[in-house]
């Protein structure tokens, strides 16, 4: 066991990985298709390998890693046959997830970070040049006139300069969703510091003698780049590029790899690992519905991670650092304590499983109002993937167990923005777990139906079923429990409505299932005599009858086999629950 690869989750400096023979997936061939584009932008969703790819590309351009080529690289794909271009640039990186998201310190923040690391870059290539040729540029303590003194100290000398930056929009989304578009505005538009950032580093890109010949940078949506550079005028955004479609993340291969050499060795199951993997932080597309699918890098080196050190599956599958990071996305559906358009979009997608809308490359942060722009974003967020086309247009839809769990957080969450529900989540996910062992189902539901009621009556929507579908499904997955929740699966020749399907492989004491069966009476209309709440009552059971006769339901949930199947049949009228029966 001494041998053993280790696991290095969250380290994202290459040369640490190859020192201490961390388990490391071999994308380097993708090097070469990057070197016909000198200035790139390349886009994926938070924690998705990001930063490992800038350290290695760093190791591979320091005109000062030469000397390590071989220890770097050896048994690398570029390594066999590197391009000409290796270790031949200065390197200025910058990392803006260092930048502080408060507006009132950002600035400050912004300016320590860029002065410390140019100041750094002067003290590490110093010796190539004359001496004293960067005293001037030591002296400037403002960010963007201290870029402009190094463009004026470089310029002439023919050094070659490549800049990263990691998670250039780190801070700035951050800001646009806790402070306000006013707040965000002042940093990206017109005298704002960080626009004028990008207009000095565009200047030494395009200036007589220019030192920047490559630039690489790394973000999560297009949409503050189109405000600082009116779409990355200087370069490309090569997010969408088929060739740089599994660029980061793991592909299924890498998958079955990482779980076939940790399961013998730790003393895990290998096909379960594999199977929890895919169903939890895989199916991700890039580009288009042919793109392979892949799985988020941090996500997976999380969990094999657990199962390395405890050979148990942990009890909690999403990575909390994944739930911080989505967590502030709430902000982007709520404004004056009020559910705005983008709220529903959010709310059909959790509902109904897909949308359809054209896939925007870029826009600015003013036109998330549009329904095409916000449903976009979701995709750039990594809350939506590519699943299909439709009529020219982009199928998306959720990728795996753990976005659709934080997706349907965010429901709940906004509610509370407006309507405090927050502390009631716990209790359902109190009943569901009771209800998992003693098969009492009505305390959960009792719950559902008075939450359902309460935001019915505050919502600005007509459309009263997408409004009880949306949060019965959001307020079950937001709390969590045994139960994969599952909305409008096929069954027995039909769609259920909702599902609580037990995650066996987790929780194997499960005793109790459900299907749900949802019918809706509109507000308007009348109280439903007792003859017709009894037909809608007889429909409910019929569906029900085909749903739970279903072999593949009964065999991959074990009905009969150690687990009670509960028929449920809820019936609302407007937001009144008039009918909750076990049939």
């Amino acid at each position: 066991m001494d041998d053993l690869r280790p696991i290095l989750y969250g380290v994202s400096d290459y040369a640490q990985i190859r020192r201490k023979n961390g388990w490391f997936i071999d994308r380097t061939a993708k090097i070469r298709d990057l070197e016909a584009t000198a200035f790139a932008l390349f886009l994926r969703p938070r924690r998705f390998g990001k930063s490992l790819f800038l350290s290695i590309l760093e190791a591979y351009y320091d005109i000062d890693y030469a000397d390590r080529f071989e220890e770097l690289f050896s048994g690398t794909d570029i390594g066999k046959d590197p391009t000409d271009e290796h270790n031949t640039y200065l390197v200025l990186p910058f990392d803006f997830s260092a930048i502080k998201k408060n507006p009132g310190e950002s600035l400050d923040s912004f300016n320590l970070h860029v002065c410390g690391r140019i100041d750094a870059f002067v003290e590490h290539y110093a010796p190539r040049f004359p001496e004293g040729k960067f005293q001037k540029v030591l002296d400037v303590r403002d960010s963007t006139a201290k870029l402009d003194a190094l463009f004026n100290a470089i310029r002439g000398t023919n050094a070659k300069v490549y800049v990263f930056i990691d998670e250039y929009d780190n801070f700035t989304n951050t800001i646009l969703a806790e402070s306000g578009m006013e707040a965000y505005n002042d940093l990206c538009h017109g005298d704002g510091f960080f626009k004028q950032f990008f207009t000095s580093l565009k200047m030494m890109t395009t200036a007589i003698d220019a030192p920047v010949k490559r630039i690489f940078i790394t973000g999560v949506s297009p949409v503050t780049m189109d405000d600082v550079t009116s779409g990355f005028n200087i370069g490309t955004n090569i997010s969408l590029l088929p060739q740089f479609a599994d660029l980061t993340g793991f592909r299924h291969d890498d998958l079955r790899a990482i779980a076939d050499y940790y399961a013998p060795r730790c003393g895990f199951d290998a096909e379960k690992a594999y199977d929890t993997a895919v169903r939890w932080y895989d199916n991700y597309r890039f580009g288009s519905a042919s793109a392979p699918t892949l799985a988020n890098t941090t996500t997976v080196l999380s969990f094999f991670n657990y199962l390395w050190q405890t050979k148990e599956f942990p009890p909690d599958l999403i990575d909390e650092n994944l739930r911080t990071d989505y967590a502030k996305i709430r902000h982007l559906v709520t404004a004056g304590r009020r559910l705005n358009g983008n709220f529903h979009i959010l709310e059909n997608l959790v509902a109904g499983g897909c949308l359809s809308e054209r896939l925007v490359k870029s826009f600015q942060a003013r036109e998330l109002s549009n329904s095409e722009n916000f449903t976009s974003l979701l995709y750039w967020l990594g809350i939506t993937t590519i699943t299909g086309e439709r009529r020219g247009k982009t199928v998306f839809g959720i990728p795996n167990e753990t976005l659709k769990e934080l997706a349907a957080k965010m429901i709940p969450d906004a509610y509370a923005d407006i309507h405090r529900i927050d502390e009631r989540v716990f209790a359902i996910n109190d009943g569901l777990v009771d209800f998992s062992y003693d098969g009492k189902w009505m305390p959960f539901v009792g719950i559902l139906a008075r939450i359902v009621g309460e935001n019915f009556a505050v919502r600005d929507s007509v459309d009263g079923e997408k409004v009880v579908q949306s949060t019965l499904v959001a307020l079950l997955t937001a709390a969590g429990g045994p139960y994969f929740v599952k909305h409008e699966r096929e069954s027995g020749g039909g769609f259920y409505d909702i599902a609580l399907a037990p995650q066996l492989s987790r929780w194997p004491g499960i005793a109790h299932a459900a299907l749900i069966e949802m019918k809706y009476v509109k507000a308007g209309d009348p109280v439903p005599a007792s003859g017709v709440l009894e037909k809608i009552r007889s429909d409910a059971i019929g569906q029900l009858d085909r749903y739970s006769a279903d072999p593949a339901l009964v065999r991959e949930w074990c009905v009969g086999n150690g687990v009670t199947l509960h028929r449920l049949v809820l019936v609302f009228h407007g937001g009144d629950c008039i009918l909750s029966e076990e049939v």
